[in-house]
């Protein structure tokens, strides 16, 4: 195996190691998970269950040196990264609780003609080998979302952590393993995106979770269409907010800055498109000005910054560019240079951003910039939040709730939030999108629930008929 060093987005600190895994090792990974999975999901419940909870219990007192790692591997700032940490350990917990109360049904065979005799009921069995493929943005907590699940739910997982950010990861699959879940039943690989693909579409596995962009997506679904394997995809987002003419203004700015600068707008469900009447479009603008000069833009371990780098050099290059051709589309830049500094890329406002510009469709910016777009009215920005092909969540400012309700059941997308930020995933929400931001449920239960699958058991003629 070859070794690779994981440095700091800015490239000028190495973090750490990870053993490199050749592609074509792969398939013999994920052998060895499908032979060592039985023996796993015969145990009991309770006894998976345990295995997450002695894993928690084991990192408490190292949170603050992984909240300090997950930090300067993945540039997110330090309370961010804290927050995170310590939901890993809160996810491991509520899977096994979660683990513990998953039951099937008593099915009403009783009230059918011609079953009425029978005994029928189902039961949760895992899926097999689940492959996790994680990206960078929220390692910890999306690592912990689908294998602790999976795992308790009697599956076997080979993990895919991000190549930019594995160092916490790993440091949780350890603590997993020595809490007593053996090493097979909870592999990783190593590498870009040929060992993702050699992973998607190596024999044995039996679903595919995967956080990641939608090109992403799309790929492991070609490649693996042959096998109809089970695929729970959570992909990326253009979120459209709405804000309508009678909203607190005030209220909106104080919600969509804490939407957009999470992870230093590196957010799937960030609070990326803000759709706004005309009349109060400029309003809105003079209070963004004011948020983005507020934030402290600054390296991620340093607790005064609220942004931080971005994962990579070539990501803040990127955003640059879209500011660029969103100017170069009639968008007006209020606040910020629109220009990259290495891996830094500083909180940006463009106003007035017409209709028909990429960023107000499909071009999601994946870096800390407000994208305002004024429309005349509710119905108008209800065609345009529904105009992009992603439908991740979304938002609804308004003073009137049955006004806010009749837009939010209108727009096309996995969730709505009224008047407040469409970045909202606590983890007793179901989390997920429509159209290409994905399918299938996230959540404490629910991401149990996809991992699994309901059987069927029928007695025939069990019940004593009356003399």
């Amino acid at each position: 195996m070859r070794s690779h060093d994981i440095k700091n987005p800015e490239e000028d600190k190495v973090l750490g190691q990870v053993e490199l895994t050749e592609p074509t090792d792969v398939a013999a990974i994920v052998d060895r998970a499908k032979r060592a999975r039985k023996a796993w999901s015969s145990r009991p419940v309770a006894e998976r269950a345990a295995c997450l909870d002695l894993a928690a219990d084991s990192l408490v007192d190292v949170k603050s040196e992984l909240a300090e790692l997950l930090a300067q591997e993945s540039g997110k700032p330090i309370a961010q990264s804290d927050f995170e940490v310590g939901g890993g350990m809160h996810f491991l917990h509520g899977n096994a609780e979660e683990g513990r109360r998953l039951t099937g049904r008593m099915l009403p065979t009783e009230g059918n003609m011609g079953t009425e005799w029978d005994l029928a009921y189902t039961r949760r069995e895992p899926l097999g080998v689940v492959a996790a493929i994680l990206p960078f943005n929220f390692p910890v907590e999306l690592f912990i979302e689908k294998c602790a699940a999976a795992l308790v739910g009697g599956n076997a997982v080979v993990v895919k952590p991000p190549l930019e950010a594995p160092l916490v990861v790993e440091r949780f699959r350890e603590a997993m393993i020595a809490a007593g879940i053996p090493e097979d039943i909870l592999a990783a690989v190593h590498g870009g995106a040929d060992v993702g693909a050699a992973l998607a579409s190596a024999p044995g596995v039996d679903a595919i979770s995967l956080t990641g962009s939608t090109a992403a997506g799309i790929a492991v679904a070609r490649a693996t269409a042959h096998t109809l394997r089970f695929l729970h995809l959570e992909l990326g987002g253009n979120n459209g907010c709405l804000i309508l003419d009678d909203a607190d203004i005030d209220l909106v700015a104080e919600e969509v800055t804490k939407g957009r600068f999470m992870m230093n707008g590196q957010a799937c469900s960030a609070s990326k498109r803000l759709i706004v009447h005309r009349s109060l479009h400029d309003a809105l603008v003079e209070r963004l000005a004011v948020a983005v000069e507020a934030q402290s833009h600054g390296p991620a371990n340093d607790p005064a910054s609220t942004v931080g780098p971005l994962i990579h050099v070539d990501a803040a290059t990127k955003v640059a560019n879209q500011v660029a051709n969103a100017t170069s589309q009639g968008a007006e830049l209020v606040a910020g240079n629109g220009k990259s500094d290495g891996a830094y890329f500083p909180p940006t406002l463009l106003a007035g951003v017409p209709t028909d510009a990429d960023i107000a469709r499909d071009d999601e910016i994946f870096g800390p910039v407000f994208n305002v777009i004024p429309v005349d009215t509710a119905e108008e920005g209800v065609m345009v939040a529904n105009a992009s092909s992603f439908g991740l969540m979304a938002s609804v400012f308004s003073a009137d709730p049955q006004r806010a309700l009749h837009i939010a059941e209108e727009l096309e997308s996995g969730g709505v939030v009224i008047n407040g930020s469409d970045n909202y995933r606590p983890p007793v929400i179901p989390f997920g999108g429509t159209k290409l931001s994905g399918r299938g449920r996230e959540g404490l239960g629910y991401t149990l629930e996809e991992l699994t699958r309901e059987k069927s058991i029928i007695f025939r003629r069990f019940r004593a008929r009356p003399n």
